[in-house]
């Protein structure tokens, strides 16, 4: 059976060098941490342009530097679990091949990080990784278990991501 989605296809998207693509990450049964691949969802029940390229990537992995590559600007969005964050709260920031923080707790439930991942694809340098990456996190309150129920926290923090992701794409098409 034919995988239904290939990095070639995703290579060959109109624009690629000029666009935006934004890429959720988690997993849509592990409670929170589907926080992502809902807001993706609602993503793309929004008209936006062709520039601009949607990606449920599941649990992410060096995928997410194959996903990335040859784009101009890349968002990520990842539930995350660092401490001294309320449930629902939401961290952003950006990442350079010059200024990869540490930050513990992203890709909650994943072992292969967004940062582990692009930190790897920086030192390979076999990837044209976008010039601006930037890392939106919304903190959990659960993922253990089995379960597609967001928390009420999580849940409410939907509406201020999207507005952030279309703040991000706004100032994007400006420059």
């Amino acid at each position: 059976m034919k995988c239904p989605f290939s990095f070639s296809e995703a290579s060959s998207f109109p624009e690629k060098d000029k666009g935006i693509h934004i890429i959720g990450i988690g997993n849509l049964t592990r409670f929170d941490d589907g926080v992502a691949i809902r807001l993706i969802q609602e993503l793309e029940k929004q008209p936006l342009s062709r520039e601009v390229k949607i990606t449920d990537l599941g649990t992410g992995g060096i995928d997410i530097a194959l996903a990335l590559s040859g784009w101009a600007f890349g968002i990520i969005i990842d539930a995350v679990d660092i401490p001294n964050l309320a449930p629902g709260e939401i961290v952003e920031f950006e990442v350079t091949e010059n200024r990869l923080p540490e930050i513990v707790g992203l890709s909650s439930s994943h072992g292969f990080n967004a940062l582990s991942a692009l930190k790897l694809a920086f030192t390979l340098d076999d990837f044209e990784l976008p010039k601006r990456i930037v890392i939106i996190g919304i903190q959990i309150k659960k993922i253990e278990g089995i379960g597609m129920t967001l928390s009420p926290e999580v849940e409410q923090a939907i509406p201020e991501v999207l507005l952030k992701v279309n703040t991000l794409i706004k100032t994007f098409k400006e420059k």
